[in-house]
Order: structure tokens, then C-alpha cells, then sequence
């Protein structure tokens, strides 16, 4: 995968705010990136999907907390940490 991964305002705000393990999760989503984005419904226990067609992804952290990223045909941007119900009203 040849993008740049950029992290917006709003998720390096959220990442201070992370505990210890959604934050190792990040990162293991980061480390997945070119694999998930090549094959997106294959099951890699991060629930990557697409939000609402848009260019919006979610990535599960865990029960709780999400990764929404915003993937776009030079970039791709770490959005944001949510929790589930953040998710639903984005």
C-alpha cells in the first residue's frame, strides 16, 4: 500500500484519552491497513466496513470502541475513536 496515513486533529485529541489497550488495537489496525483495505469483507476480527457509502471506514477496536478512518484514493486519515452509538449518529 503506497498511501501516507495522516492522523487528524480530532484523533490525536482522542488518543490521549485512549487506555493502554484500544490504543494497542490502533495500532494493530494501522499494522492490518494494506491487507484490509485489499480485501475488506475477508474476516479479520476487526469488523472493517464501509459507514453509509461513504469514504468513511470502521475498524472494531473492541466491544466499545471503534476506529473510523477516511480512506481516499491518495490518503488515508486515523478520523477518530468512538464508542458504538458515536459511530451510529456520524
Amino acid at each position: 500500500m503506497d498511501k501516507p496515513i495522516y492522523a487528524a486533529r480530532r484523533f490525536r485529541t482522542a488518543w490521549k484519552s485512549l487506555d493502554a489497550r484500544p490504543r494497542e488495537s490502533v495500532i494493530d489496525v494501522i499494522l492490518a491497513l494494506p491487507a484490509l483495505v485489499a480485501h475488506p469483507h475477508q474476516h479479520t476480527g476487526f469488523g472493517f466496513r464501509r459507514l453509509h457509502g461513504s469514504q468513511y471506514w470502521e475498524a472494531r477496536l473492541d466491544l466499545k470502541w471503534r476506529l473510523i478512518l477516511k480512506i481516499g484514493h491518495d490518503d488515508i486519515i486515523l478520523f477518530d475513536v468512538m464508542n458504538h452509538d458515536q459511530v451510529r449518529r456520524l
